[in-house]
């Protein structure tokens, strides 16, 4: 609770706040009369005096000065003081002023406040003064301090205040130019005010603004009463007309305005207030910035240009500006589609960035602006886009001259920025329909460079992987993708090419044709073989007579010599001939295991017709041509009589096989195509009998499928005509009957189809379908009965032969035996001739059997046929050197070399039959063969090199052991278990003499495999074989040893030592293979050559022809347009 004395102080607090009222409110009054007073003294002189701006200048800040003073002194005093922000009277003062009006209070009031003071001064007589203070406080509680202020006194001083206030209202309303007036001058003390002229200068012109560097037309109306005949502006002291419009409207132009311009009217003398023409800044671009963003998929570095707006940049970079300008709050950039404004990122920025990604070209504007004020001419540029082109593809396509199916190809292919990929394509259409889900197109990729513009790529395809199938189509194609980011990767193709497989009955007519044409070469072969045959008879008759040859005799021989020359190349024409028929038939067809291997042995007759050993003997002719050695030459002309007969022989054999494989493949594709004809025939009938297919077609699918069973009849009857030609036709069904029925039954269905009977249409359909499947059926089963039928027979002919031959040997082996018995001059000699013939009669018999049946047995080789020819050469010989024996001694000991040698043959020739028997039998009972024996009395290549070589092993130890035991009886004189007294004529047994010529020709065959071997493994030129030709020649040695019944302990010795080294050949041969599988586990999908080195040797030969084509040797135009067709031979491939 406040005491009385603090109650007394709020009191007083009161009493000053309202003594700064009244002083506050007495000053205000003062200032009003104050300054009222004041300024009417001014405006009346400036009214009357109208003085300068400098006099106007001094009056005005005169006038604020006392305006300053007098506010702060009556005003802004009170009034901070009112709110204590000063220094205000203090309590004693105010209690002064209230003592002094109230007589009552007097100095009561200031005294209080003093003991108050005095309080704290004097501690002892600090209760006694705090009473005191209370009670005088008490005593002036009831005295109102604030009522010794009158604020109503005030009044007295509006008489200050009122009268000027007065005079300047009386003044605003009676003469309110004697104050506005000298007012507005006052204002713009510093602007000359000119005397009033009577008219007046008016400027039509809403703005006085200008762009810089342009003109303005300034427009001035006279208004008044007595308006001026000239109006002039003076500007820097120059007075300039203006152009009169009218008799009150004149105009001036202010050319290409480049800063203010400070301007007067003029008059009559009378001018009119200062004028300013301000410019404007115009918008100015700067500079400007390129940034370009190139796409990522070109793999270029993005680029930035200054100052250059015209810009070509592929389609897809983004193009980001960067402009500067000047006096710019905007910056429009119009395009020929559309138009953006860019406002700066803050206030008074003059840089504007835009960025817009560029599909297609397009001009833009760039158009700086102010407000509505623009750019007068706007910077104009263009952006040209490249467009991503679409790449290019040119293929060239060339087929490999032995195989038209092996195709090369090159290409070129180009793009303005890369690639993505190249791929090769191809379809295949079966026989014209629909395509099969597992035919449908396929894709191959081919690796190339992504980075590059333009490059070259080679390609080879192999059609005949594709196992194309009669009638098939097959569409294939190239086609690149380029890497374009921007609108997604574009393709080009290369042309579609087309290959279309022929038809079985195309294939059929093709293979007669071919087949009649490898025919004829063979026929035109043994032709010029006999023609051969009799001119070297004759050339050799002749030179018998002479001593010497002579150049035409030479002429002669050569001329042999070039006919032996075309006639291998004609067989070596009728042999590709025969293997690209076959060729082109496997690929477009799957022919019976059976066939196949038919055809492989055919294919190896025809090859193995010339031998290596005829075509050295006429290489080793035309050497002794040089020499003209009449005797060698005879010598070497016996040879080539013989090699002739071989020649004869095995074309006689290839033409007559040939047919049998003809025959037999005719008869193979017929049942082929029946059975496709019948599964044709069974789905028409089932579409017949659903009935949902358009009867029309029907027919007219039944009318073709009559059409091509018609075909098939027709090559029935060229089937029993080629059947007819053969020495010893097949045994084929009769099949009329079952064609008549067949035709028949297609023809009802035709005619019920015809008659819309669809179920007995469907039924017709259905047994010609079914007696088709019976007729392939038929057909095969007789073809393979036959076969099996005339297999047996062969065999047992074989066999037959094998004795008749292995006794003739024997017959020969004992006639030898019985001439070294002989004496000379020993009229035995004669039995002994007598003998010899009838073994050369009964080898002719052999012979002719044997001929015979070589030309229905694959199995028996060429060799077969020339060891025979050996035998009746040797047994010739040895007659005719038997008819000189009782004359002369020496012809004796020839004989029987010829003997031997005879027996040699017959010997080998006994083991190549046992040889081709086996495989034979191998053949008949379905078990795997030994080998695939291209030679005869070889281990076939087929179950390896180191198998043979295990063989011959084998063979070898068991012939070196029987060798032993033979030794051992012929030191005792008695083969083991033979009687005593059990001799021959010749003083040997009978039975060791059989068994030591079995021995050599055991010998003989092992030595002819290993020098195969050998042969085979120098091929390579490596050298590799040259071991097992040294293990030849020993084998040759003990031959010689059993033949001259030789057998010494030098004799085992070299076996023994035969053997060594056939376990380091076989221990090599082992490594070899095995290196051989280590080589092959890299594999090779497929047999691919390299079309690059193919293109290349093209473009070589070309550049050659063209290097040629350059310097043309000085001929004359009819010999110059040989050349060129020549040098155009180098163009095809």
């Amino acid at each position: 609770m406040a005491s009385d004395y603090d109650l007394l102080i709020t009191k007083l607090d009161g009493f000053i706040r309202k003594y700064y009222k009244d002083r506050l409110i007495r000053g205000a009054l003062y200032s009003v009369g104050l300054l009222v007073l004041f300024f009417l003294v001014v405006s009346l002189s400036e009214y009357f005096g109208r003085f300068g701006t400098g006099v106007r200048t001094a009056l005005f800040w005169a006038l604020a000065a006392v305006s300053l003073v007098v506010l702060v002194k009556f005003i802004v005093g009170p009034l901070v003081k009112l709110f204590r922000l000063g220094a205000a009277i203090t309590h004693a003062e105010a209690a002064g002023i209230v003592g002094n009006h109230f007589p009552q209070v007097k100095d009561k009031l200031l005294n209080t406040l003093q003991l108050r003071g005095q309080r704290d001064e004097d501690p002892q007589r600090r209760m006694l003064i705090e009473a005191s203070i209370a009670q005088r406080s008490r005593e002036l509680s009831p005295v109102p301090f604030s009522t010794a202020i009158d604020l109503r006194l005030n009044r007295r001083y509006l008489r200050y205040a009122l009268p000027p206030v007065g005079i300047l209202l009386i003044m605003l309303f009676a003469a309110p130019s004697v104050i506005t007036g000298p007012t507005k001058r006052l204002l713009a003390h510093g602007t000359e005010f000119l005397p009033e002229a009577p008219f007046q200068f008016v400027v039509l012109n809403k703005e006085l603004t200008v762009p810089e560097n342009e003109d303005f037309e300034l427009n001035v109306e006279m208004k008044g009463d007595a308006l001026p005949q000239q109006v002039f502006l003076e500007v820097g002291g120059k007075r300039i007309p203006l152009v009169r419009q009218d008799a009150s409207h004149f105009t001036h132009r202010f050319r290409n305005v480049q800063e203010p311009v400070d301007f007067h009217l003029g008059a009559d003398g009378f001018h009119s207030a200062a004028m300013r023409l301000n410019t404007e800044a115009n918008p100015m671009l700067l500079g400007l910035t390129v940034a370009l963003d190139y796409p990522p998929y070109l793999g270029l570095k993005n680029s930035v240009s200054s100052n250059s707006g015209d810009i070509s940049v592929p389609a897809g970079t983004r193009v980001t500006w960067m402009a500067e300008t000047r006096s710019a709050d905007k910056l429009a950039i119009a395009f020929d589609d559309t138009t953006y404004t860019l406002l700066p990122a803050s206030p008074g920025d003059q840089r504007f960035t835009a960025s817009r990604r560029f599909l297609k070209g397009s001009t833009y504007a760039l158009i700086p602006g102010n407000g509505e004020l623009k750019a007068q001419t706007p910077a104009q540029y263009r952006v040209d886009v490249v467009p991503d082109l679409y790449p290019t593809i040119a293929v060239e396509q060339k087929a490999d001259s032995l195989s038209p199916r092996r195709l090369y190809f090159k290409g070129d292919i180009g793009d303005d920025h890369g690639f993505k990929r190249l791929a090769f394509h191809y379809r295949i259409t079966e026989g014209g329909d629909s395509i099969p889900a597992d035919k449908r197109e396929v894709t191959k990729n081919i690796g190339i460079q992504p980075n590059t513009t333009r490059q070259s790529f080679f390609d080879f395809e192999d059609l005949g992987e594709l196992r194309l199938m009669p009638g098939d189509k097959l569409e294939y194609w190239f086609e690149v993708w380029d890497n374009d980011g921007v609108n997604g990767s574009k393709s080009a193709r290369s042309t579609t090419q087309v290959f279309e497989a022929p038809t079985l009955k195309e294939l059929a007519e093709k293979q007669d044709k071919q087949g009649e044409a490898i025919k004829d070469e063979l026929r035109e072969s043994i032709k010029q073989a006999q023609d051969l045959q009799r001119d070297l008879d004759k050339m050799r008759r002749e030179m018998q007579d002479k001593k010497e040859l002579n150049w035409q005799d030479k002429q002669k021989m050569q001329n042999v010599l070039d006919r032996q020359k075309q006639l291998e190349q004609r067989i070596e024409k009728a042999t590709e001939q025969l293997k690209q028929t076959q060729q082109e038939q496997q690929s477009f067809k799957e022919s019976d295991e059976r066939i196949l291997q038919k055809q492989q042995q055919v294919q190896e007759l025809f090859e193995n017709v010339l031998s290596e050993e005829m075509k050295e003997l006429y290489r080793q002719v035309q050497e002794m041509l040089e020499k003209i050695d009449k005797e060698q030459l005879q010598e070497k002309m016996q040879d080539m009589k013989l090699s002739q007969e071989d020649i004869e022989k095995e074309l006689d054999r290839a033409l007559e096989q040939f047919k049998q494989m003809e025959v037999e493949q005719k008869a193979e594709d017929i049942a082929e195509q029946l059975d496709k004809l019948a599964e044709e025939q069974q789905k028409l009938s089932e579409e017949t009998k659903e009935g949902e297919r358009d009867k029309e077609d029907l027919k007219q699918k039944q009318d073709s499928l009559n059409k091509e069973f018609q075909d098939v009849r027709d090559q029935l009857d060229s089937l029993a005509k080629k059947n007819e030609a053969l020495e010893r036709p097949l045994d084929l069904p009769k099949t009329d009957e079952q064609e008549e029925s067949i035709e028949q039954e297609q023809k009802n269905s035709s005619e019920q189809l015809e008659k819309k009977q669809d179920k007995k249409a469907s039924e017709s359909q259905k047994k010609a379908g079914e007696q088709m499947e019976q007729l392939a059926m038929e057909m095969r089963n007789s073809m393979q009965q036959d076969q099996q039928e005339q297999a047996e027979e062969d065999m047992d002919a074989l066999r037959q032969l094998l004795e008749n031959i292995v006794q003739l040997s024997f017959d020969q082996e004992a006639n030898m035996d019985e001439l070294e018995a002989t004496a000379v001059r020993d009229p035995r000699l004669v039995d002994i001739g007598r003998q010899q013939k009838k073994l050369r009669n009964d080898a002719k018999l052999v012979e002719d059997s044997l001929f015979a049946l070589s030309k229905r047995v694959p199995q028996l080789q060429a060799m077969v046929n020339r060891e025979m020819n050996l035998v009746n050469e040797n047994m010739d010989q040895a007659l005719s050197h038997l008819a000189e024996a009782r004359a002369n001694d020496r012809e004796r000991p020839l004989a029987a070399d010829r003997q031997q040698r005879a027996m040699t043959s017959l010997n080998n020739l006994a083991l190549m039959l046992d040889e081709a028997l086996q495989q034979m039998q191998q053949q008949a009972s379905g078990m795997p063969g030994k080998g695939s024996c291209k030679k005869p009395g070889g281990a076939g290549s087929s179950s390896g090199d180191s198998k043979k070589m295990q063989k011959i092993k084998s063979q070898q130890e068991a012939l070196s052991k029987q060798l032993e035991e033979m030794k051992k009886a012929l030191e005792k004189g008695k083969k083991p278990g033979e009687k005593p007294g059990e001799k021959n004529p010749g003083g040997m047994g009978a039975g060791m003499s059989q068994q030591l010529a079995q021995l050599a020709a055991q010998q003989a065959a092992l030595r002819q495999e290993m020098q195969r071997m050998a042969q085979e493994l120098n091929k390579d030129g490596s050298g590799s074989g040259n071991s097992l030709q040294k293990l030849a020649e020993q084998m040759e040695q003990n031959e010689k040893d059993i033949v001259n019944k030789n057998l010494t302990q030098e004799s085992i010795k070299r076996q023994q030592d035969i053997m060594t080294r056939l376990l380091e050949a076989e221990k090599a041969e082992r490594e070899r293979e095995l290196d051989q599988k280590r080589e092959s586990t890299r594999g090779k999908d497929r047999d691919h050559p390299d079309p690059a080195r193919f293109f290349n040797y093209q473009r070589d030969k070309m550049r050659e022809a063209e290097l040629l084509r350059t310097v043309p040797p000085g001929l004359k135009p009819y010999y110059k347009d040989r050349v060129d067709q020549y040098f155009d031979t180098f163009d095809r491939p």
